[in-house]
Formats: structure tokens, sequence, C-alpha cells
């Protein structure tokens, strides 16, 4: 059940970010496998998204609520490799709309020459991410983020 839920919640919020083609520079399969390995030894997998997308003129944002349930422990693992241009990922415990929300983490692409970022919750309740993407005037220009999230095991 929470498993259904998260899928859901994550396929509505990222159908913006989908292209109907496959990205050249995003190879998923060893990006996903990538931040698998970061759950070793004390996570396990839980679920995972994969996000393609086409920059635009302008900028571009979403929201995905996570639902993080009481008496898990979990670790959200991002992966940027697939992403050419600037980015931002950004974890509130509120959403966008709400009045005094409070950033949990950040990370711009910008500022660092990793790839893979790692966010654990210290709290059980519902966290929202934010993935900015600039604009550019550049055609055709593609990428991809993945996302996966795995619980405590023990």
């Amino acid at each position: 059940m929470k498993k259904t839920a998260l899928y859901i919640t994550l396929f509505s919020a990222f159908i913006f970010l989908s292209s109907s083609s496959e990205n050249s520079n995003c190879d998923t399969k060893a990006l996903k496998n990538e931040l698998t390995q970061e759950l070793k030894p004390d996570f396990k997998y839980d679920s995972s998204n994969i996000n393609h997308f086409t920059l635009e003129a302008k900028k571009q944002g979403t929201e995905v609520k996570v639902p993080i349930f009481s008496g898990e422990s979990y670790r959200l693992l991002f992966n940027t490799a697939g992403i050419s241009t600037d980015f931002e990922i950004l974890i509130y415990d509120k959403k966008h709309d709400a009045k005094n929300r409070k950033l949990l983490y950040s990370v711009k692409g910008s500022e660092t020459d990793k790839h893979i970022f790692v966010y654990e919750p210290k709290h059980s309740k519902t966290i929202y991410i934010d993935y900015m993407l600039p604009g550019t005037e550049e055609k055709g220009v593609t990428g991809c983020i993945v996302f996966l999230m795995g619980y405590k095991v023990g």
C-alpha cells in the first residue's frame, strides 16, 4: 500500500518532465544501479523514478509529495549525471504555497562537481521535493534525473 501511494504520487508529479524520446546522455539503467549501491548495507530498495525532460525557454519546476511513514527510516538518493545543465533540488517540510515552510535540504548543480546526492529524513512526515530547471534558448537540450528511495533494514 505504501509503495502504491508513492508510485502514484511520483508518476503524477513528473508527467511534465516526461519525454517520448530516449536521451542519449542518460543511461538510466547505469544511473539507477549506481544509486542502488548507495543503499548497501543498511537500506533496502523501495522505489525509483526516472525523469526525462527537454528544457524550454522558461524556467521549469515541479513539486513532488513523498510520504515518510512513521516507524521507518528512509534514504533518498538523486543521480544527476544525466543532466548537463544547472539544476536545483530543494526539499521542504510543507508544500509550495504553505506559509512558514522550512527548507530541509538543497543542492545546486552549479555549486558542486558531485552527481549523487543523499538525504535521510529525520522525521516521519510528508516531505516535498522541488526540482527546478533553468530556461534556455538552446533547442533540443535533454537530460534526466534519477530518484531512488530505500528504507532501513532492521
